[in-house]
């Protein structure tokens, strides 16, 4: 079963990939994130982009993502960006056996820093309540943040720390991911 999803959400990140707008990586030293970034103008959303994400961990923890956000700049030269949207997440851990689903409400906030090399510091947090988490869960909790350098155009590292908590149907608290990542995004 844990194969299966893991495959599912892949076949669904590459087959829309063509289209991509960008891959992000970030590895810690028990995790790993791959996350393809599309256009949802493909899907007649125009201005929003999609993601497909597929993560895992030492501890035998799989998750797949999906995501649909829609980000605008305030009105004026403001080096701040803002973004909503929600994101469906599904997946296994070992330890406790268990699956869940939920689907998540959040956003981002970006403020870039104009420079020779420009930078960005980047907070994102999305929430599922119970009414909206499924399976084994009772509530998720994905928050994180990042500063981002361009290197070259068209690709950026950053250094980051990530928390994703799961509240599980036996009154426990999980901590899926709780460390600091290094990463590359690179955008077509």
């Amino acid at each position: 079963m844990r194969f299966r999803l893991f495959v599912m959400v892949l076949l669904a990140g590459c087959a829309s990939a063509g289209q991509a707008a960008g891959l992000e990586v970030y590895l810690s030293d028990k995790t790993a994130q791959f996350r393809f970034i599309n256009d949802a103008g493909v899907i007649g959303l125009p201005g929003a982009d999609m993601s497909f994400g597929l993560f895992y961990s030492d501890d035998k923890d799989y998750m797949g993502t999906v995501g649909l956000h829609a980000a605008g700049t305030p009105a004026g030269e403001h080096p701040v960006t803002f973004g909503l949207g929600g994101r469906f997440y599904a997946g296994s851990i070992d330890d406790p056996d268990q699956s869940f689903q939920a689907l998540a409400l959040g956003g981002e906030a970006r403020l870039t820093i104009p420079a020779n090399m420009p930078m960005a510091v980047v907070g994102e947090l999305h929430f599922a309540p119970s009414v909206t988490s499924f399976g084994d869960a009772d509530q998720l909790l994905d928050w994180g943040f990042r500063y981002e350098l361009e290197v070259t155009p068209g690709v950026s590292g950053f250094a980051g720390y990530r928390r994703l908590t799961l509240d599980l149907d036996e009154d426990s608290n999980y901590r899926v991911d709780k460390r600091v990542h290094f990463g590359i995004r690179f955008s077509y």
